[in-house]
């Protein structure tokens, strides 16, 4: 294995990238459930029900406690994943805590905007109020995840 690799792995505090990602899950839920009662209604129509995957809409109705399941499952793998890009690139990030929450978060909502975001609009038949609710949802969630981050890991 690679020696800077190995190094990299020893500097982690494991205890706090799993407090990251139970941070961001709560956080990233709340938040996606309060997106989800103002957009409810395009979850309904029936013209995009062939959009939702089965393990959300396995019929017309709201989904199942398994699609909770796994999104909270997902979810916490996304926050340490995350918090590990942290850690990663902690280093080289601006020293000032404001501007290395505003460095971090700006980087995280780009590559959002540029790697689902826009591949969405191009590939999928959503209405773009949906689109844009999402990434003003996703937005939040990685803003108060920069600031979680930047505070647990220092």
């Amino acid at each position: 294995m690679d020696k800077f690799f190995i190094n990299w792995i020893k500097k982690i505090n494991w205890p706090k990238v799993f407090l990251c990602g139970l941070i961001y899950t709560i956080v990233a839920t709340i938040i996606h459930q309060i997106e989800a009662v103002f957009t409810m209604s395009y979850y309904t129509m029936p013209e995009f029900f062939g959009v939702w995957s089965k393990l959300m809409m396995p019929t017309a109705g709201p989904p199942p406690v398994s699609f909770m399941v796994t999104s909270v499952i997902l979810t916490f793998v996304s926050g340490i994943s995350l918090a590990l890009v942290y850690y990663y690139l902690r280093d080289i990030l601006p020293k000032d805590m404001k501007r290395r929450v505003l460095f971090f978060a700006d980087l995280l909502i780009a590559l959002s905007f540029v790697f689902f975001t826009l591949p969405v609009y191009l590939l999928f038949n959503l209405p773009l109020a949906l689109l844009i609710s999402w990434f003003i949802s996703s937005f939040v969630i990685l803003c108060a995840a920069s600031f979680t981050f930047i505070k647990i890991i220092k």
